[in-house]
């Protein structure tokens, strides 16, 4: 068996059988997995621990989700990661762990420059997560685990395009945020954007309470297009909002124009 793989994030083709709280999972003999193989199930990661024949296997522990005989193909991920580093991740290893993604990266997403800026810059297995640093900015941190120069032909399935581009992605601006005037105390700021390759835009709001010394920190809930204010007051006045917007194609962030909110006629 391979220390590791090129299986970027491989779905099955057929249903599966879960319980709750239970690591036995029933499967379909065709869809072929090896021990240490990564299994996200549902959105949850888990590692394969054995494989006891064809059609059953065990997890490192107990499934979470709720018991589903027929687990749609879609929901069952197959990758192929580094083993122990799959394990010490996976595991949580480190405080970081729950945030970190184990991410492979072709030849041909290596040499995108939205990838470069992310730290992902070199074929292989990569270490990855970000963090919102203090001034509200999002921040990459990319450890390279095991080098692979693989074409991108070479690479078994591609879920995780969400990170990673596969081509020059962008994101664009068609209504920019603006400044609000209120004097009921309601107001709502705005954006529009565009995603190329059809990709789904993803917003999330912040706000600053000084335009000179205050922090940017993000507004629990505001994750849409718009985000509407009620119950603002005078003391209210000069707090500041901008937006930034990721997709799900791997298209760089962007960040709105900042807007100012004043209380008045």
């Amino acid at each position: 068996m391979a220390i590791f793989g090129t299986i970027d994030g491989k779905a099955f083709a057929n249903t599966i059988a879960v319980t709750q709280t239970d690591a036995t999972v029933t499967k379909n003999a065709a869809d072929a997995v090896e021990e240490g193989d990564v299994l996200e199930l549902d959105g949850v990661n888990y590692i394969v621990r054995t494989v006891a024949s064809t059609t059953s296997i065990e997890l490192h522990k107990a499934y979470a989700g709720s018991t589903n005989g027929t687990l749609a193909a879609a929901k069952v991920i197959r990758r192929t990661p580094p083993k122990a580093v799959a394990e010490y991740i996976i595991k949580g290893g480190d405080s970081a762990a729950s945030t970190t993604e184990l991410l492979f990266v072709d030849a041909t997403e290596a040499g995108l420059a939205a990838n470069k800026n992310r730290g992902l810059n070199g074929g292989g297995w990569w270490q990855y997560r970000t963090y919102t640093d203090v001034s509200g900015r999002t921040r990459h941190k990319a450890e390279l685990l095991a080098a692979i120069s693989t074409a991108a032909s070479a690479a078994v399935g591609d879920t995780e395009d969400v990170i990673t581009a596969d081509v020059v992605n962008s994101i664009a601006f068609g209504t920019n945020n603006a400044n609000k005037t209120t004097s009921s105390g309601a107001a709502t700021f705005l954006v529009a954007v565009t995603v190329t390759n059809s990709g789904t835009a993803s917003f999330q709001w912040q706000k600053r309470t000084s335009a000179t010394s205050g922090r940017w920190t993000n507004v629990s809930g505001g994750t849409s297009t718009n985000l509407a204010l009620t119950g603002q007051t005078a003391a209210n006045g000069g707090n500041q909002y901008r937006v930034k917007v990721t997709s799900d194609n791997g298209a760089p962030e962007v960040t709105s124009a900042v807007a100012t909110l004043t209380f008045g006629s």
